[in-house]
């Protein structure tokens, strides 16, 4: 194991004050007793009662040495808590004591290991997971699920390979890992790789998958996933049609997204938002609204995400004075307090309204400092309307909010530009010159036979370039005929 063994056990010492005697009743003499009054405070989540115990266990001259039943129960209970400033001193101290009397047992380390993955110690888990003479795939997957949690892909990723037969656990925890951690085109590799490996997804996988889908836009395999929910009678899975609504939505398929919501016969609030959400980001914003109102008839609370919905359709479709009245209701009807996103949502419908003055009262006014994307969507108006003053102004907090950020400086350029200010824009880009600001190259992705190609501008770095080179020119070539045979 990865810590020391000392010759005795010293507990810290708001873990030594020995626990009060009942009155009338035999103190506990075998390790079963002192184990089970170890237990009772650790299953009700107090770690300091249970140290307390375990202190008068060991500091008493007729008490046996705790078996591995007392440690394993100590050590769950500093997992289970490992934002306790008590957990890391007592559970470094019974590692000791796990090295003295049990060397290499199996659940003691495989239990020691989640502990230090859930108190952001991850290092200590792998130099830990290193000396274990033996692992069980509970081990493997402990590991796996709690490096993913500290954010230490290529570390669960080499745990899962020196797995002997990984399970679907093991595969699940992979392919989740990966989604939460932005990694969504080696999700679905891993996904692949998954079902190649005859394993069967069960709904917490195909949850992951289809969230990895839905990021890269894989409607292909999102759709197969779908069809192997069908297949496998899990429709009724809440979670799992709601990631299919999300998935359809945000991969421009938002009539297949209705088609789910229609279907399911018991809908939750999420469900409610995927569809408000998924209408609004794809233009829909009638529909947007009018799910909006039957959501509200069919006795659901709306909630924070669903405005965020209703007031970007508001805002995409112009109607500025309704999504100010969605969002007075939003405060007062049902007393959510508006976050960034609603007042990011409120400058926009203003600016793209012309009402710039009052735009910039909201964010004046908001309670807490504008981030990028408030200050970006009121730029963007003054861009619209031809604002060069104010946009002068709101560059300057931009530049503090984000001085690496390369859009607000070319949306300000393009200010410029816009109202024959040639100058004010090459200043502009001098500007990033000087401060090592670079315009990002744009991105895109296409699907093919369940493949994802991914292009940036400039890049010949794909193994067909030429081809693709080639299609463009002719597609070029073909788009200048046209429109030299419209002009005509």
């Amino acid at each position: 194991m990865a810590v020391a063994a000392s010759p005795s056990l010293t507990l810290p010492p708001s873990a030594q004050r020995a626990t009060p005697k009942p009155r009338g009743r035999t103190p506990p003499r075998d390790v079963v007793s002192w184990t089970s009054a170890i237990a009772r405070p650790a299953r009700e989540g107090d770690l300091p009662a249970t140290a307390a115990a375990l202190s008068a266990m060991l500091s008493s001259p007729a008490a046996p040495a705790p078996n591995d039943v007392t440690l394993l129960t100590v050590i769950s209970a500093c997992a289970g808590a490992p934002s306790s400033p008590l957990a890391r001193p007592l559970a470094l101290s019974l590692h000791a004591l796990a090295i003295k009397l049990f060397p290499g047992h199996l659940l003691l380390c495989t239990c020691l290991a989640r502990f230090y993955l859930a108190s952001r110690l991850p290092h200590h888990a792998l130099q830990l997971f290193g000396f274990m003479p033996v692992r069980s795939v509970v081990t493997y997957n402990t590991m796996i699920t709690g490096l993913m949690r500290n954010g230490l892909v290529a570390a669960a990723r080499q745990v899962f390979d020196g797995m002997p037969d990984p399970d679907k656990v093991s595969w699940t925890a992979l392919i989740d890992g990966c989604v939460k951690n932005g990694r969504h085109d080696e999700a679905i590799c891993c996904f692949h790789a998954m079902l190649l490996d005859g394993v069967e997804p069960d709904y917490v996988t195909l949850v992951a998958a289809i969230s990895a889908c839905a990021e890269v836009g894989a409607l292909g395999l999102g759709m197969w996933a779908h069809r192997f929910v069908t297949r496998q009678r899990l429709e009724g899975n809440i979670r799992i049609t709601n990631s299919l609504m999300d998935m359809y939505a945000r991969c421009g398929q938002v009539e297949f997204a209705r088609q789910v919501f229609d279907s399911m016969r018991k809908r939750t609030v999420v469900s409610w938002n995927s569809m408000i959400v998924g209408f609004a980001a794809n233009g829909r914003c009638t529909d947007a609204i009018e799910h909006f109102e039957a959501m509200r008839r069919k006795g659901f609370k709306p909630d924070a995400v669903t405005f965020t919905g209703v007031l970007t359709a508001c805002s995409h479709a112009g109607l500025t004075d309704e999504g100010l009245r969605y969002y007075d209701a939003m405060r007062v009807e049902h007393g959510i307090a508006a976050r960034m996103e609603h007042y990011g949502c409120v400058v926009n419908l203003l600016g793209r309204a012309g009402r710039l003055e009052e735009a910039l009262s909201v964010v004046v006014t908001m309670p807490m400092r504008p981030n990028e994307v408030v200050l970006g969507a009121l730029l963007a108006g003054c861009r619209m309307h031809g604002d060069v003053d104010m946009a002068e102004q709101l560059m300057q907090y931009l530049v503090e909010q984000d001085p690496g950020g390369d859009s607000n400086y070319v949306l300000l350029s393009n200010i410029y530009a816009a109202v024959g200010k040639w100058e004010g824009a090459g200043k502009v880009r001098s500007l990033m010159k000087s401060r090592g600001v670079k315009k990002r190259p744009g991105r895109s992705a296409v699907e093919i036979n369940g493949d994802v190609h991914e292009f940036v501008c400039g890049d010949q770095s794909h193994p067909q370039a030429a081809e693709v080179f080639d299609m463009l020119g002719l597609l070029s070539h073909e788009m200048a005929g046209r429109e030299a045979v419209s002009y005509e």
